[in-house]
């Protein structure tokens, strides 16, 4: 499906206030090169959940090699670096105060989606001016926007959509490596560091799609708005009668009154 065409449909019928975005991995540095007119790299060392962020908010495409990402966490669920001692046995995570001892944290550690490949790096920028074919696609929204691509998910299939999380890692862990790795939708609740980093607002939540559903899910959003299932959403009460105080009321003129 033509990207362009698509994300402009998702603007239509979803109306998300950030842009759609797109991530594309890359498994050597000299497959950007090959597939990009102009590579954008951040200046300085930035977290993912900032990175993916100023594509969204702002329209910037990045390309960006392990050197130019922080945050231990992001890096190792997306398979840009080794995963340490530290994350493997969940130390970190007790060190930063997410779990209660050390079993507590190897468990915690364990469940964490992680892509297992390593990676070169990524591309990551808005769905309609993206130059390469991405693997996921990234839309930010409210709960009422997620629950219409949620409807578009599932429109053709029926399937159920199951989501899990773990309170961290959100949009790395929950999010793009798991969307990857079971190539299924994923909602992801951001987390603690997206929302201090990342500046994601206190009522967003994401939705991590695979490229290979997105024909479905533009499909599936178009046919339940033509069938009266839309956002924003029409509230009952606006056009229902209402009890009013009396003084507001606009009064049936009197029985022989002009």
């Amino acid at each position: 499906m033509d990207m362009k065409e698509a994300a402009e449909k998702i603007y239509k019928y979803v109306k998300p206030k950030s842009r759609v975005v797109g991530i594309k991995f890359l498994k050597s540095r000299g497959e950007a090169e090959g597939i990009l007119k102009v590579l954008r790299r951040p200046r300085k060392r930035l977290t993912i959940c900032q990175i993916i962020n100023t594509a969204r908010l702002y329209g910037w495409t990045w390309t960006v090699f392990p050197e130019d990402a922080d945050c231990v966490l992001g890096c190792s669920v997306l398979g840009l670096r080794e995963l340490d001692e530290s994350f493997q046995s969940g130390e970190i995570f007790t060190k930063l105060g997410y779990v209660k001892d050390r079993e507590v944290a190897k468990k915690f550690a364990d469940s964490v989606p992680k892509i297992k490949e390593r990676k070169e790096g990524f591309v990551v920028g808005p769905l309609e001016g993206l130059e390469v074919e991405p693997d996921l696609i990234l839309i930010y929204g409210n709960g009422a926007q997620m629950m219409r691509v949620i409807n578009g998910a599932v429109y053709a299939t029926g399937e159920r959509l199951t989501f899990g999380a773990i309170g961290d890692i959100g949009i790395c862990g929950d999010g793009v490596a798991e969307a990857y790795n079971t190539q299924k939708p994923q909602l992801v609740v951001a987390c603690y560091g997206e929302r201090r980093f990342g500046h994601t607002s206190d009522d967003e939540i994401a939705m991590v799609i695979p490229f290979r559903y997105l024909e479905k899910v533009v499909e599936g959003l178009e046919k339940t708005h033509n069938a009266g299932i839309r956002y924003p959403i029409p509230i009952a009460a606006t056009i229902a009668e209402l009890e009013m105080p009396e003084v507001l009321k606009v009064q049936p003129k009197e029985k022989g009154q002009p």
